[in-house]
């Protein structure tokens, strides 16, 4: 074994293993339907965003975990579920893109398994069983990471977090909140690292020329899903991997759309 410098199509590669962070109801599901066909689509047990998915469309293929997670069932053996159903889609080489549905789930099933059931019973555990559970997530997002799938990405739910500990005296109320992954302790920190191309995704208002709200035909504001590139004010669950000259030059915000995505990179590259 020894270090090699990576050759430029496994880079290609790498920039495209994405984390979609997003508020339930932000479009996560409809955006990752836009990256490029076949594309299969995993939902972890617990995650309910299928139903935005096709049934008839013979570039989609969905698969949702059949069973009840609460009743009895080992956390490990669901996982061991998770992992043959994802490996055994990438080895089929018939998907150019894949993609897995609500990572906070997955933690919690990881969670689970550490602690013996006590995580998801509500019973107290030990705090260093996290760093086991975090590193069973680490693992799984690498196992399908490192292969040659051209588009593997996940999406989770996003929420408002302590910025840091609360000190001595204060109320919770008083320490800062930041936009982060919905993961537990210091997962959603630690989590960036693990992808090329991290996106928070909202719904924007869509503004005409003369800046007020665009509006459809019964009146109702119309929303756009957006991407957010990089982190500004308090997003905290967003940026990209890639030379300073072309990252930099990406919009901020982006259509939520894997092409548009690819359009803005590219364009970045060629210094236009």
């Amino acid at each position: 074994m020894s270090f090699i410098t990576p050759p430029t199509e496994i880079a290609q590669v790498r920039r495209r293993r994405i984390l979609i962070v997003g508020k339930s109801g932000a479009r996560k599901t409809t955006a990752i339907l836009t990256s490029p066909k076949p594309v299969a689509v995993i939902s972890y047990p617990g995650e309910l965003g299928w139903d935005t998915i096709p049934d008839n469309d013979p570039d989609v293929y969905k698969r949702v975990w059949s069973e009840d997670t609460g009743k009895g069932i080992r956390a490990d053996k669901v996982i061991k579920a998770i992992e043959e159903e994802a490996l055994g889609i990438i080895a089929s080489g018939k998907c150019k893109s894949l993609w897995l549905e609500g990572l906070h789930h997955f933690t919690s099933l990881c969670l689970d398994d550490v602690t013996d059931g006590a995580y998801l019973r509500g019973d107290e555990f030990e705090p260093k069983q996290y760093g086991l559970a975090y590193r069973m997530v680490f693992d799984h997002i690498a196992r399908l990471s490192n292969t040659m799938t051209p588009v593997v990405g996940w999406t989770c739910w996003a929420e408002l977090k302590a910025e840091r500990s609360k000190r001595p005296g204060e109320k919770a109320d008083d320490i800062p909140k930041k936009v982060l992954p919905a993961l537990p302790g210091q997962l959603p920190h630690q989590i960036r690292g693990r992808f090329s191309v991290m996106l928070y995704q909202a719904l924007h208002i869509r503004k005409a020329k003369d800046g007020s709200a665009v509006k459809n035909e019964r009146g109702e504001i119309v929303r756009d899903a957006l991407w957010q590139v990089r982190d500004t004010g308090d997003i905290l669950c967003s940026g990209l991997k890639g030379p300073a000259a072309v990252v930099e030059k990406i919009p901020t915000l982006i259509p939520a759309d894997y092409q548009a995505f690819e359009r803005a990179w590219d364009k970045a590259s060629q210094g236009s």
